[in-house]
């Protein structure tokens, strides 16, 4: 993968300079760019890995009964220092209990990362995340007043290694990973955006999966 090796070769031209620097000052600043760089690298590692490990069937899944409106209530409340300033998270909260046979790690993983992104992409308004029953699914959403998507880029947003920003940091496997996920646990994904008019990511989950796709 280029950005792999993209990031080795900063560590590698980094090490060399900070090696040479007498200035403290420039040491610590270089210091801190191959750390960073050395975070980048081992996520980048760690989600491949998990990718490959969902394709060939080996990943883990726990299934159990799972609170949907408890689990998006905690997920809510515990991103919302990750907005920028002025932007609201908000959880949309339904009347009635939703509760899905499912794992309750996966689907956590999926919309924090759906919150993660709009945090990353709006800076003024709102951030809603939700849940809303429908027929045999349930339908989990995140909806935001961002910098939205153009219709070019959203036919590739679960692609590999796409990043809608190159200045935003992360290994463009993020919603790669989150479609395989829900896919394995018997569900849709997919995403809605007009340039600068927010975006509206969704993926839905049956209430109780089919026993012939629960991976063991």
């Amino acid at each position: 993968h280029l950005g792999a090796a993209h990031t080795a070769q900063l560590l590698t031209g980094f090490s060399g300079i900070l090696a040479l620097s007498d200035s403290e000052q420039e040491k610590q600043e270089y210091v801190g760019i191959i750390e960073n760089n050395n975070a980048l690298l081992l996520q980048l590692i760690g989600d491949i890995l998990d990718l490959s490990k969902i394709e060939a069937g080996v990943f883990e899944f726990n299934y159990a009964a799972v609170p949907c409106n408890r689990l998006c209530r905690e997920i809510v409340m515990s991103l919302r220092m990750k907005t920028q300033p002025g932007v609201e998270l908000i959880f949309d909260e339904p009347a009635a209990e939703c509760v899905v046979h499912s794992d309750k790690n996966r689907i956590a993983q999926v919309l924090v990362n759906f919150i993660n992104n709009a945090a990353k992409f709006t800076s003024k308004g709102s951030i809603h995340a939700g849940l809303v029953p429908h027929k045999n699914d349930v339908v989990f959403y995140v909806r935001d007043t961002g910098v939205g998507i153009s219709k070019e880029q959203l036919g590739h947003v679960f692609d590999r290694f796409v990043k809608l920003n190159s200045f935003i940091q992360g290994t463009g496997l993020g919603l790669p990973i989150c479609k395989s996920l829900i896919e394995q646990l018997g569900g849709r994904i997919g995403a809605e955006s007009k340039t600068g008019k927010g975006s509206y990511f969704w993926f839905k989950l049956p209430y109780r999966i089919k026993k012939r796709t629960i991976i063991k």
